[in-house]
This record gives structure tokens, C-alpha cells and sequence, in this order.
């Protein structure tokens, strides 16, 4: 987002503000039932406890349907206390370099600022906060613990969804188990919601099929690199050459390296098609388009875009000469990298990550002749693979691991986030879903978005990390197995609300850990 935008978003905000105000001297937002705090709205729902009476009248469907969120929380509870602290172990022990998931504005699930995640995911966070406040209060209301008020928190967009129990009620009167079910409804409402959507959006994926059974997917451009000149972004499509689908890179290069223009059919990440015509040229030697901080090559001096002619007394003409090379040496060799410029590196090499007992230099080399490298991406194994994942998580519960990463990953590694703009162009619907036409994709990617953000919130609210659910059934659970222990009820609450505490602490940290220790690490 350049400056001028977030110039323009903070004016308007202002506006906002200032609008708000006006209309709380006015007295009209306390005409309808709004409350002002500072920019935030609550709006308060008037005939909510009347809606959620209708709903909770079904008391015995609302107590099972909260015993088994309840026996899914605690189960999910173990699970996100495990994947923390795991993962701050791991990466306290591989150190990993900062990468686009640490920035700062990616720490938080907002549409928009976060790079992962689309504008349509606010429908997602729209459901999600409805759907666990208001399985909050139909509990109350079957557990017969008061609501106070219920409704929505606005920042220009909806940020949250109250309902407010009695608390006197709930953490007084009420049983350990009345308790329970009600904190754990909230959890339950949106795991329902992340399957129903989930089952219809993997639905959806048998009713498209692929235009062309393979295109190139471009990984990443060397700068100054002719594929740079020619426009050629990182995590765009080539799908087809001269018109025709099908390319591969053998054949890309094939007429590149004979000296014969190319025509390319770009897709660039915005969903845009332009055709370029590219003109073949000898291509001498192989371009760096990656070299990683703090690796052989980066302390030698080796930069992106530098084009290596020569390794040891070998010639270096291709890719495949590059690799056969690299696949030669051994961890401490020392060789000799000439670059077409006429500079020379002596570099020590270190052991590979990927292969044992071998050399790493620590670069990624071009593995097209324009100075990029493009990987095939196989349309219909793709869509298969997506296809799978139901049937992956019946087999193993760690494939939930996958379905939690989706958005984040890479397309080159099975990653999906939505199919506009890119994917829907390489796709199209057949049978029935042809009649939404290409607004068939809109849909897959508001129902995807609905299903990953209530299963993400509804995980996140598992952790026993206080002010979230996870934390008060936790306390739930651990109070009857202490009691087994400790008699007196003052010495048993004292040591139930130190663990808790130190559990949440703990929790907190490991996260905070996970996002700061990569810049940590990376200044040491």
C-alpha cells in the first residue's frame, strides 16, 4: 500500500471519527441503542434475548450439541498447546531468517493489511463472530443464566460481536458443567460452520475443471534479468506460447536458446493477461535470482542477478550444468564461482540442508534463459490435490496442520488462498456451476474463507490463554483433579489459579517468541 492511500484511508477515518462524535452530542446514537467508544460502535441488538429464547428452546439438542463442542475443545486444547510450544522449540533450534509471515502487519487476521488474507475474508470474520457469540447466548438462555445485551463492535467494519451472560450468574450459581457447555458452545458454532462451509466449497471443486492441463509458473525473477525488461513478475502464470497451451520449459528455452522469438501469454498476479513477444538470444552461463543471507555465496559476495560462467575448470552453461556440479562436492570443499563480469569467488562450502554429505552454496540459479525460474504447474494434478485434502484429514489428524497453513503456502507447494484473480482464469466450471459462470470462483473463495477463519478461531479460542474460552474450561477441567489432591478449597483454588496463569504465560510467550525471534536471530 503506497503513502498516498494510507494518507487517504486516515483522512477518511478522521471523517468517521468526527462523524461519530456529531452524532453522540446530537443524542441519536443513544436513540438507537448505540454506545460510542472513542471510534468504536457497539451496537446493541434490542430483541436479541427474544431471538435467542425462540432458538434455546430445544434444550436437549443445545446441551448435547455443547458436550461434544466441549469434548472437541479439550481435544483441540491439547492440540494448540502442543503446536505452540513445538513450534517456538523448533524454531528457537533452527533459526529461521524473517520472511513475509513476520511482518508485523501479518500478526494480526485483518483482510487486507494482512497479505495473506483477502478483502472477501471479512464475510468469514462477519459469520465467525456471530456464530460464537450467539452460541454463547443460546446456551445461557437453555443454562438459564441471564444475557445482559448482545451485538456487534464497528471500526468502520464489523471487529467483533459481545454477549454479555450475567457473570454473578455464570461463574456463581450456575454448575461446573452448565459453565462448560456455555463456554464451550462458542467453539462448537464455529467448528460447525467451518465444516458446513468447507464440505460445500470442496464441493464446488468437482464441478471445475482445468483449460489447459499445464502451464509455467514463474517462481522468481533475477534483477536486470531480460525477463525483468520484459515485465515478468515473480508468482505469475506463462500459459501459453504462440497461442498454444501446453508450454514447458524445454520447449521455452529450446526456442530461446536457437536464437527464434517467443510469443508469451502472461497472467500476472493481478489477474491480468498481456501477450510479450521475447526475443531468443545465446544465454552464457546460469543467473543467480536467489542468494540466502548469511550462506557461502552471500559471505563471498555472490549477488542476484550475477550470471556464473564457470565453477571450478568446469563451464557452466545451463541449470543442469550448475546442479551436476553442485551434486560433485562435499561439505568444506573449496571451489572457485566466475561470473561473466569477470569476477572471481573462493568459496567454502557448507553442508546441505536437503542432502547429506553434500556441498550448499546457497543460491538459486535461473533455470530458463531469460533469467527466471519457472516451474511446471500441473492444472488438473493441482486440482486434484485440492480435491484430496477431505480425505487426507480422515487419515491423519496432522494433515489439520495443512489445512491451517493453506493460505500461506506457496502455490509451487499446494498452497491455496482464492481463485481470483490468478487460478480462476486457469480454471473453469462445468455441469450445473456453469450457470454462475466465472462467479462460481467468487463463491469457492467466500465459502473458503468462511470455513478457514471459524476453524482458525475456533482453534485460537481452545488455548487455555486468559481472556479467551480455552482458558476458563481449562480451569473447568483442572479443578475436579485437583480436588482429588488437595482438600482445602482456599490452598486448591491458589494452586488452580497459579497454573492457570502460568499456562497462559507461557502460551503468550511461546507466540510472542514465534513472531520476534526470526529479527532476533537475525541481528545476531
Amino acid at each position: 500500500m503506497d503513502s498516498y492511500n494510507i494518507i487517504l484511508i486516515f483522512y477518511l477515518f478522521l471523517i468517521y471519527w468526527f462523524i461519530i462524535l456529531f452524532l453522540d452530542k446530537q443524542g441519536l446514537l443513544k436513540r438507537y441503542n448505540i454506545s460510542s467508544y472513542g471510534p468504536i460502535l457497539q451496537i446493541r441488538a434490542v430483541r436479541g434475548e427474544r431471538l435467542l429464547e425462540r432458538l434455546g428452546t430445544v434444550r436437549r439438542f443445545w446441551r448435547a450439541y455443547a458436550n461434544i463442542g466441549t469434548v472437541l475443545m479439550i481435544m483441540a486444547m491439547a492440540f494448540m498447546f502442543f503446536l505452540v510450544i513445538n513450534g517456538a522449540f523448533t524454531i528457537f533450534m533452527v533459526r529461521p531468517e524473517p520472511t513475509e509471515l513476520n511482518e508485523p502487519r501479518n500478526w494480526l487476521l485483518i483482510p487486507g493489511l494482512n497479505t495473506f488474507i483477502p478483502m472477501c475474508a471479512w464475510v468469514g470474520f462477519v459469520v465467525a463472530m456471530i456464530v460464537h457469540e450467539l452460541s454463547h447466548g443460546i446456551l445461557s438462555i437453555v443454562e438459564r443464566i441471564k444475557v445482559k445485551s448482545m451485538g456487534l463492535l464497528l471500526l468502520l467494519v464489523p471487529i467483533g460481536a459481545f454477549t454479555e451472560p450475567d457473570t454473578d450468574q455464570l461463574f456463581g450459581t450456575a454448575s461446573a458443567h452448565e459453565r462448560t457447555r456455555i463456554l464451550s458452545a462458542g467453539v462448537m458454532g464455529n467448528f460447525v460452520v467451518a465444516i458446513a462451509a468447507f464440505l460445500i466449497f470442496f464441493g464446488i471443486l468437482f464441478s471445475v475443471q482445468p483449460v489447459s492441463e499445464n502451464v509455467l509458473y514463474v517462481y522468481d525473477v533475477a534483477n536486470g534479468s531480460p525477463a525483468a525488461e520484459y515485465g515478468i513478475e515473480p508468482h505469475s502464470f506463462i500459459t501459453a506460447m504462440d497461442g498454444e497451451g501446453g508450454v514447458s520449459v524445454e520447449e521455452l528455452n529450446s526456442r530461446l536458446e536457437k536464437g527464434k522469438t517467443a510469443y508469451l501469454t502472461i497472467l500476472d498476479r493481478k489477474g491480468n493477461k498481456k501477450e510479450i513477444a521475447v526475443e531468443g538470444e545465446v544465454n552464457e552461463g546460469v543467473t543467480v535470482v536467489f542468494v540466502e543471507k548469511g550462506k557461502p555465496a552471500a559471505k563471498a559476495g555472490i549477488k542476484e542477478g550475477m550470471t556464473i560462467i564457470k565453477m571450478d575448470n568446469r563451464s557452466i552453461r545451463s541449470y543442469d550444468d550448475f546442479f551436476s556440479f553442485m551434486n560433485d562436492t562435499v561439505v568444506g570443499e573449496e571451489i572457485e564461482v566466475w561470473t561473466k563480469r569477470g569476477e572471481v569467488f573462493e568459496i567454502k562450502l557448507e553442508e546441505s540442508p536437503y542432502y547429506a554429505n553434500r556441498g550448499y552454496l546457497g543460491v538459486d540459479v535461473a533455470n530458463c534463459a531469460l533469467g527466471m525460474r519457472v516451474l511446471e504447474f500441473p492444472t488438473r494434478t493441482y486440482l486434484e490435490y485440492l480435491r484430496g485434502i477431505p480425505r487426507m484429514l480422515f487419515k491423519s489428524p496432522a494433515s489439520l496442520l495443512l489445512l491451517m497453513t493453506l493460505p500461506v503456502l506457496p502455490l509451487s507447494m499446494g498452497g491455496f488462498s482464492t481463485f481470483n484473480p490468478l487460478l480462476s482464469h486457469l480454471y473453469t466450471p462445468v455441469g450445473m456451476a456453469s450457470v454462475f459462470g466465472a462467479g462460481i470462483f467468487s463463491i469457492a473463495d467466500v465459502l473458503f474463507w468462511i470455513a478457514w477463519i471459524n476453524f482458525y478461531v475456533g482453534l485460537f479460542n481452545c488455548l487455555p490463554m486468559y481472556p479467551l474460552d480455552g482458558y476458563y474450561v481449562f480451569k473447568e477441567v483442572l479443578n475436579p483433579m485437583l480436588r482429588m489432591v488437595i482438600k482445602e478449597e482456599s490452598k486448591k483454588e491458589l494452586v488452580l489459579k497459579t497454573i492457570a496463569i502460568f499456562t497462559a504465560v507461557i502460551i503468550f510467550l511461546s507466540i510472542v517468541f514465534m513472531l520476534v525471534a526470526p529479527f532476533v536471530f537475525e541481528l545476531l
